[in-house]
């Protein structure tokens, strides 16, 4: 992936081509950036750049033999280490067992979700993790000489997922083989064990400017300017996010979320107790994503009198915010939004589920019957 191919974040990209033009190249960084706000492509991109045979002062030249193996993320001195679920009754994972997958989702996406991630793995309902047997397999990879480039380099995407297990690697952090560089990709800061977090260089993605996300969705789905200014608004941000208004990526949760919002607006409460006893029970990933599909609702029903049609939504989930829209207005869709930021918020820091979602869906009944 060039430099090029990131949306926006040139303020970024430009202290990080300069850190390698002038041979100042720390060996471990932590990219920092929210879902879709591209801290993985560039974290991508910047390994090409380091790896190029012939960059220039721009970009890496997309041509040479290093940078085509990095565009089909097969170089053998990178190594990916992500989130794996276990295979069957196998004890021992390692992310290799799962390197087909994880390049067919860089390619189809680089700006992908952990969700995007889960269902690549066919997850169903399993949590991904980083084991103390990918630790090791990392320290392993990384005694080897580099095979045909000057650096040795490993891509961890979501750090989060190490638990305290994740403390194997403070030594060659620390201390790594001469020419080895650690790329650190996270979207939660607060997750990452401290322990790393001291031993890494932090670089900050924010979210995309809104016009950089207006140009990039004009010329990759050939969009009118007002729509496309309108759809950069409302993703706030996050190019993973406008793929979801686009409708380019798939929705399950739509089913789940519209049964729930009957259930609120009726104000059923053994119908909404139900709910909240299956939902906590299917993990915390699962719930944040749920409440991120609401906000993505939400969002929805407040641009979609101006968009209509053109919000080219899914046929069902067009339906869905059509109605909702009706019965919502920007006040209570603002009311709205701000229970399921709070939501998210308790859930992210290990509220109990069951309490945070039975009273979501109280104040859900209130906002319904207060519009």
């Amino acid at each position: 992936m060039k430099f090029a191919d990131i949306i926006g974040q040139e303020a970024v990209i430009r202290k990080l081509r300069d850190s390698v033009l002038a041979g100042r190249i720390p060996h471990a960084q932590l990219f920092v950036g929210m879902e879709g706000s591209g801290a993985l492509p560039i974290a991508l991109a910047y390994a090409q750049y380091v790896g190029c045979k012939n960059r220039s002062e721009t970009d890496s030249c997309g041509v040479c033999p290093s940078c085509v193996k990095h565009q089909k993320f097969s170089h053998p001195d990178v190594r990916f280490s992500y989130p794996v679920i276990k295979k069957g009754t196998e004890d021992v994972v390692l992310s290799t067992d799962f390197v087909r997958e994880w390049m067919a989702a860089l390619s189809e996406n680089p700006y992908l979700s952990y969700q995007d991630w889960l269902a690549k793995m066919d997850a169903g309902k399993k949590q991904g993790n980083i084991p103390v047997s990918e630790c090791r397999a990392i320290m392993g990879a990384l005694s080897l000489k580099p095979f045909e480039s000057e650096y040795k380099m490993l891509i961890l995407w979501l750090p989060e997922f190490l638990g305290n297990e994740g403390n194997i690697l403070l030594k060659v952090i620390e201390e790594p083989p001469q020419k080895t560089l650690f790329l650190l990709v996270a979207e939660q800061m607060d997750q990452i064990l401290p322990t790393i977090l001291s031993r890494t260089q932090l670089v900050r993605v924010p979210p995309i400017e809104g016009e950089d996300l207006r140009r990039a969705l004009e010329q990759r789905f050939s969009l009118d300017t007002a729509r496309a200014e309108t759809l950069a608004y409302v993703s706030d941000g996050s190019y993973r996010r406008a793929l979801e208004l686009l409708g380019e990526v798939d929705q399950p949760l739509l089913q789940p979320f519209r049964q729930w919002l009957l259930m609120c607006f009726s104000g059923n409460k053994a119908a909404q107790n139900n709910w909240v006893a299956m939902v906590a029970g299917s993990g915390r990933e699962e719930i944040k994503a749920l409440l991120g599909y609401g906000l993505h609702i939400l969002r929805m029903c407040l641009v979609f009198p101006e968009l209509g049609d053109k919000a080219r939504l899914g046929e069902a989930e067009q339906e869905f915010v059509s109605k909702l829209s009706r019965q919502l207005n920007p006040t209570t869709i603002e009311k709205a939004y701000k229970l399921f930021n709070d939501s998210m918020y308790q859930i992210e820091r290990n509220a109990q589920a069951k309490l945070v979602l039975a009273d979501l869906s109280n104040e859900m009944h209130k906002v319904f019957v207060q519009k």
